[in-house]
């Protein structure tokens, strides 16, 4: 029941997706977005995450942003703005195909844009779950754990001004001017705490990524959110097959209620 999906955001790029269906029809629909330096399939934790949602019966959308994956577009070119923008294409298209109920999960950087998108479209989301989400930049900007420490800082931003571009992976992910000026100015959170649907944070307490302490601060702050925490979880949860069941597990849970 899946189908690879391409489909153009409004710059014109051809964005790759896939689209997994429960047997019986459905309008519900989870759009899953990635983290930065990966793609559509998360590591491997959105094919799982996808097939149990679809277990119990709702469609679920897993697509590439660009600049990753199968979709068009240069990773040195890509911006939190622009993300926003093909999570939008990414619903403008679903909501063609005649889903009309959805939700929405942002795993790490993808935080940042989820928030955006959520801000200026909660009558089309039921239900928002942020996974380890980055939604505050002031890590990338002053550093205090070991991933921003090795990829981000001051150090980035001086080969950014010289170079062009810097790396922060070793799988060689290049990111360029525009983004690291968003990184200066962008306060994700802020247009996230405006919002009022459910929202679920789920978080390892463990994470040397992005800091649990954001998740446990910014879901306090919001109307109508809570915080599950993953005790000893590291980023992303796919390193422990425990951890990664029960973040999981929670989701499905949440969506189910609220949906």
């Amino acid at each position: 029941m899946e189908q690879k999906i391409f489909f153009k955001n409004s710059d014109g790029l051809r964005m790759c997706g896939i689209l997994s269906n429960p047997k019986q029809n459905t309008k519900k629909c989870i759009v899953l977005c990635h983290g930065i330096t990966v793609d559509k399939n998360e590591d491997g934790i959105f094919i799982k995450l996808a097939q149990e949602l679809v277990d119990t019966d709702f469609a679920v959308f897993r697509f590439d942003f660009r600049g990753h994956g199968e979709s068009e577009g240069k990773s040195i070119d890509l911006t939190v703005e622009g993300e926003k923008k093909d999570i939008e294409a990414a619903f403008d298209f679903l909501k063609k195909l005649g889903y009309s109920e959805f939700g929405l999960l942002g795993a790490s950087f993808a935080g940042g844009a989820v928030s955006l998108f959520v801000s200026l479209h909660q009558k089309s989301v039921r239900a928002l779950v942020l996974w380890n989400a980055g939604i505050d930049y002031r890590e990338k900007l002053n550093p205090t754990l070991p991933w921003p420490k090795k990829y981000w800082g001051k150090s980035a931003f001086e080969r950014v001004e010289k170079y062009g571009f810097t790396e922060i992976s070793e799988r060689g992910f290049k990111v360029g001017r525009e983004l690291m000026k968003e990184i200066k100015t962008l306060k994700p959170w802020k247009e996230l705490i405006k919002v009022s649907i459910p929202t679920l944070f789920v978080h390892g307490d463990r994470d040397t990524f992005i800091s649990y302490k954001d998740s446990v601060k910014y879901s306090k702050m919001m109307k109508n959110a809570r915080l599950e925490t993953i005790h000893g979880a590291e980023h992303g949860f796919h390193d422990n097959k425990e951890q990664s069941d029960l973040s999981n597990k929670v989701t499905i849970e949440f969506f189910l209620k609220n949906m």
